[in-house]
């Protein structure tokens, strides 16, 4: 069954354009709010005895996983990039056995920890722009509010 939402005129315009005006960081967390959700689909699917949409749940799971690993910079990100991957390859496999395995438990794990490693992107991000916007504060002030944010 179709989401209703899905199915209205100019949805998938609006979708369309929000991922194209957003930052690399709204993205992310974009990959990780769709993951989360269909995590909750997946569960309910199985639970319904919906195999169909459990794997249809579990497809799109893994697209976003696979999103979120192809965005990593193995060179650039050094340890946390590869310790993201692995964590990102150990939701995979365990939504993959849930799948398999009809185990309900594997996509409420998965749903939860990717709710809080989106909670530390939100959190990261956050500050990233707060300190982006401090710095342009300081390029474009003059020296007294410089002087007045300092001292």
């Amino acid at each position: 069954m179709q989401n209703a939402t899905y199915g209205k005129p100019g949805f998938g315009q609006y979708r369309q354009a929000s991922v194209e005006t957003s930052d690399r960081g709204q993205l992310i967390i974009m990959i990780y709010d769709h993951c989360i959700k269909w995590c909750g689909i997946a569960k309910e699917a199985l639970e319904a005895g919906k195999f169909a949409r459990k794997a249809e749940a579990c497809h799109k799971i893994e697209s976003g996983i696979n999103e979120l690993m192809a965005s990593l910079d193995m060179e650039k990100g050094g340890e946390v990039a590869k310790n993201l991957w692995r964590l990102y390859d150990f939701y995979s496999f365990h939504i993959h056995e849930g799948n398999i395995k009809n185990i309900a438990k594997n996509f409420t794990e998965v749903q939860e920890m990717m709710g809080q490693l989106k909670d530390s992107w939100q959190k990261a991000l956050g500050q990233v722009r707060q300190d982006r916007d401090f710095s342009s504060k300081l390029a474009t002030g003059t020296p007294r509010s410089y002087v007045s944010m300092v001292g």
